[in-house]
């Protein structure tokens, strides 16, 4: 059996299918769960502190479960919480690799964090670079989902914030994963579109709300835009992996996101945007700045453990669409 490696966070997938490996996205396994909440528990039992996130907690939780042989702890560019996590994992038998994101996207920083990490999964960046080129057509793809949600209006939020989100390890088969995907595209670009009274934008990490994308559509609203998300996909044409990672903005300084970000709120012509936070994240402090920069309103959505919106967040959910409206 091929050894799985899991990951907590998007990394560069194409060292790791080089060195013949599988790569499985932890935070996935987490959310798709039947029982994500017992997940949460489980990590809880062992001793994880109620004030811990629940993605950490969630990605501790598949572990234990063996849905991965091995895991890739990234200690610079990701939660500020995985060193521990790795500490902990590591107490329990679990082996994990390293890697960490350099603090600034300069080519040679990022070239060299990509070869230290191939080296240590026994390959090289050269092995890499051919699984990218194998790739292209999928993100091509993938760029082509985004483009029917936003200028075309014939994807769902839940649709798109899917398909992106799933781009971080394609499911562990790039090769099925794009056969889908293009079966999909197939059928959505044959649907009538469907114009959205307020496009929306959801800025920060996946929600681990569970009915947040039905809620918005209830009401009249849509993402159209799904920032982190659409990062994960690398919606870009690039001259090989360095520059992928270069513009890839998730581990990096807020101005390199708001480089990005800006831009696209403008193009898309969205009425505003949801700040999804994550409760106990050091990403809350962000939105400090992101509401400042922004040119539309903005509303911060905390969630905290994984089921669906409380009566507060739909409260204010509603009143936030209200004043769009």
């Amino acid at each position: 059996m091929t050894k799985r490696i899991g990951i907590t966070t998007t990394v560069p997938h194409e060292i790791i299918v080089a060195a013949g490996y599988v790569p499985v996205d932890l935070n996935n396994v987490f959310a798709d769960d039947a029982d994500s909440e017992a997940m949460v528990a489980s990590a809880e039992d062992e001793g994880f502190p109620a004030g811990v996130c629940a993605w950490i907690k969630g990605l501790y939780a598949a572990m234990r479960a063996g849905r991965a042989d091995a895991v890739v702890t990234v200690v610079n560019g990701d939660c500020s919480n995985t060193q521990s996590l790795a500490e902990v994992l590591r107490h329990r038998g679990i082996e994990t690799i390293p890697f960490s994101f350099p603090a600034k996207p300069q080519p040679d920083l990022v070239e060299r964090a990509l070869q230290d990490f191939a080296a240590e999964l026994g390959t090289e960046l050269a092995a890499a670079e051919r699984v990218r080129r194998d790739w292209q057509d999928i993100r091509r793809n993938l760029a082509e989902l985004d483009r029917l949600a936003w200028r075309e209006n014939k994807i769902t939020s839940a649709e798109l914030h899917h398909w992106l989100l799933s781009s971080s390890d394609f499911g562990g088969d790039a090769n099925a994963f794009g056969r889908e995907l293009d079966a999909f595209l197939d059928d959505a670009r044959r649907r009538p579109a469907q114009p959205v009274a307020l496009p929306l934008a959801l800025l920060g990490v996946p929600p681990i709300f569970t009915d947040l994308f039905a809620r918005l559509e209830e009401r009249g609203a849509r993402f159209v835009f799904c920032e982190v998300p659409r990062q994960f996909s690398m919606p870009y044409e690039c001259r090989d992996l360095v520059e992928q990672f270069c513009r890839y903005t998730y581990p990096y300084d807020l101005n390199h996101r708001l480089d990005d970000l800006l831009p696209q709120l403008a193009e898309r012509r969205v009425a505003g945007a949801v700040h999804y936070v994550q409760a106990f994240c050091h990403r809350q402090i962000d939105h400090i700045v992101i509401k400042d920069k922004s040119p539309i309103p903005v509303l911060a959505l905390e969630g905290d453990r994984p089921g669906t919106l409380s009566g507060q967040a739909v409260t204010r959910l509603d009143a936030f669409l209200e004043m769009l409206a």
